[in-house]
């Protein structure tokens, strides 16, 4: 570690007193370097133990000089934090969100909370990083740019934290019907069975499980995760591309 701070410590930012444990400042970088280094900077009052710099595919337009400067960002900020680049999914929004959601999930295993600098990005990433905020209930930021008299940006005016929305995120009991479903079931019989492979059917358990099930998969499609398509006597149950994203999330 390059930089001692308290392991938890209150902390007052833009108002608002919270207690935060070491932070991972997840930065997606751009052309601007004066506005992306600022940004950085104007964050300093939270613990950051570790800032992750996020560039694009090589082949993308523009992509060789994001990717300088990230890497003379780096070498300012590495004298004080830890620094590492890492690539991202610029144009496809559902992939960012799943590298994003996968990059948090990590960092928070090793004992970082992360907040998101989206002062930086393109409207594709930026949209991506506030999905990944509600979904893992980061903390995510952005910066109004400063200009001179002729227009040319010379920094940053402020930088300011985006009110994430709660989401109704599935229970782990949900979760686990979701991922069963995955690839979808014939019956509700038939997901019972998925969920307890060795259950007796007409049994008292089994007739216990159905109910409980059953209940769940009413929350589940009012969620908008799963549907229900009749064919015959059945029921069919299928995850809808809402609910394959919530179960390709949670193998991450």
């Amino acid at each position: 570690m390059k930089y001692a701070f308290i392991l938890e410590r209150k902390i007052q930012i833009f108002g608002r007193q919270s207690t935060i444990s070491m932070i991972t400042q997840f930065v997606f970088v751009g052309h601007h370097k004066e506005r992306l280094l600022e940004s950085i900077r104007a964050l300093r009052t939270l613990p950051v133990e570790k800032i992750a710099l996020f560039v694009g595919d090589r082949d993308l337009p523009g992509e060789d000089k994001v990717r300088k400067v990230a890497q003379d960002l780096k070498k300012e900020l590495e004298v004080i934090w830890e620094v590492e680049i890492a690539e991202i999914d610029k144009k496809n929004v559902i992939r960012a969100v799943t590298q994003l959601i996968s990059a948090i999930n990590r960092e928070k295993r090793e004992g970082r909370d992360v907040v998101i600098n989206a002062s930086g990005s393109l409207r594709t990433l930026a949209i991506a990083g506030y999905i990944a905020s509600c979904v893992t209930k980061s903390r995510i930021f952005t910066s109004i740019p400063k200009y001179n008299e002729k227009g040319e940006e010379i920094g940053i005016e402020e930088i300011i934290e985006i009110p994430t929305l709660p989401i109704d995120f599935p229970s782990e009991e949900q979760m686990e019907i979701v991922e069963a479903i995955n690839g979808g079931v014939n019956s509700l019989d038939e997901l019972v069975f998925r969920l307890n492979p060795n259950i007796e059917k007409g049994s008292e358990e089994f007739q216990k499980e159905r109910s409980r099930v059953s209940h769940h998969l009413s929350k589940l499609e009012r969620l908008g995760l799963i549907k229900k398509v009749k064919f015959g006597r059945n029921v069919k149950i299928e995850l809808t591309p809402l609910g394959c994203f919530l179960a390709g999330v949670r193998t991450l």
